[in-house]
This record gives C-alpha cells, structure tokens and sequence, in this order.
C-alpha cells in the first residue's frame, strides 16, 4: 500500500525522534556516515562571503555548530521536522542560530531571507521534491545558493534503491521516500529556475550540487 506524504512525514518524525539522542555520538549507527558530508558542505559555502545561512533538515544542528565556531558573529538558521531535534540542537544554546520546528516543503521565511540553503542528507525524506527546490529558491537572495548533498548513483543502482532497499526501509520504520537520479536533479534545478552550478557524483553514493538564484 502507497503511503501518503503526510504518512511519510510521520514516519521521518518517528524515526528521527529516536535517533537524536545519538545522533551525533559514536554510536550512531547508519546516521554517522552523515558526518562524511560536513566538511564538503562548509567547504561549498565557505568558497563565497555570506551572511544568513539556513540548514534545511539539520538535525541536532551538527552542521551549524561546527560554522558557528568559525563565524561566530554569521546569523544562522536550522530547520527540522522533527521537534525532539530541534530540541536537542536548541540545547546547544548557540548564539546568533536559532533552530525552527517545520517542513522543508513549506519554508516558514520571509521570500529573499538567506545567501545560501543548505541540504545535507535529509532530501530522500523529502514526499515532493520540487515542492523543496521551489521553496529554496524563494528563500535565497539572488545570488545566493542552494548547496544540496543527498544519496545518489547510476540509473540501474537507484532503482533498486527506489525499489528494493527503500520500501523495506519503510516497513522498518525508517521515513526514507526516494532517491534521486542525477538527470531528476537537474530537472528540479531548472524547475526551480536555478542556475546550476555544479552537478556532480562523488564517492559514498553521493550527489554534490550547487545551484544559484539569478
């Protein structure tokens, strides 16, 4: 049976409410090869003077914290789903980033709010992908950059990730909705009527884009 988005969201949020308490210790399970992604994504962003960056789908504020001890005076935003995250990130009392409850496919911001968004690992949760890109692309600056980083391979590969690994993800309670092929990247992308940038497919199954609002 096809779940619903809403049912999907649930899942997400059920799954990710047990996770974050570990989710940045080192028994973290399958959530640790998340940490692979940091380093590229501060990189990507670093490469461009900004100021308001907002993390779509951030978890514990994993990302943020490790900005916010290089630009401590940068004004930062985490955005999650789930509410025990944002909990925990909240915890962290960080100054000058505030961490928000709500949906990557509805951005709770004013339209031109950031230089860039930033998406590490929590885009294949997401039930309408274009709903994201659209909204990314309303929150950006013109100028400004959406940095995604999510699971990607092959054509042959993601569909047996799309049809195998993923629906027995989801019966064992796991929001995991669809991975992306690299030409339905592209399609969002320009959808969003986002310039790209950089497209590319890099080791660990991962997709590494960047895409500028005009």
């Amino acid at each position: 049976m096809t779940k619903s988005a809403e049912q999907l969201k649930q899942l997400s949020i059920k799954e990710f409410t047990k996770a974050a308490q570990v989710y940045e210790s080192d028994h973290a399970g399958i959530y640790e090869i998340c940490k692979d992604d940091y380093p590229q994504m501060l990189e990507e962003l670093q490469s461009e003077s900004f100021e308001d960056v907002l993390d779509v789908g951030c978890g514990t504020g994993a990302v943020l914290e490790l900005l916010h001890g290089e630009y401590p005076e940068k004004r930062l935003t985490g955005l999650d789903l789930t509410p025990r995250m944002i909990e925990v990130a909240r915890a962290k009392q960080l100054e000058n980033v505030r961490f928000i409850v709500g949906d990557a496919e509805a951005l709770p911001f004013e339209s031109r709010s950031f230089d860039a968004v930033l998406c590490s690992n929590s885009f294949h949760h997401y039930p309408h992908p274009e709903k994201f890109f659209s909204e990314a692309a309303r929150v950006l600056r013109p100028g400004g950059r959406l940095i995604l980083r999510d699971y990607t391979s092959n054509d042959f590969v993601v569909w047996l990730m799309n049809s195998l690994e993923l629906p027995l993800a989801r019966l064992m309670g796991h929001g995991d909705v669809r991975i992306c092929k690299v030409s339905e990247l592209r399609t969002l992308t320009e959808g969003a009527r986002l310039f790209l940038l950089k497209l590319e497919t890099q080791k660990g199954f991962r997709a590494h884009l960047v895409a500028r609002k005009e």
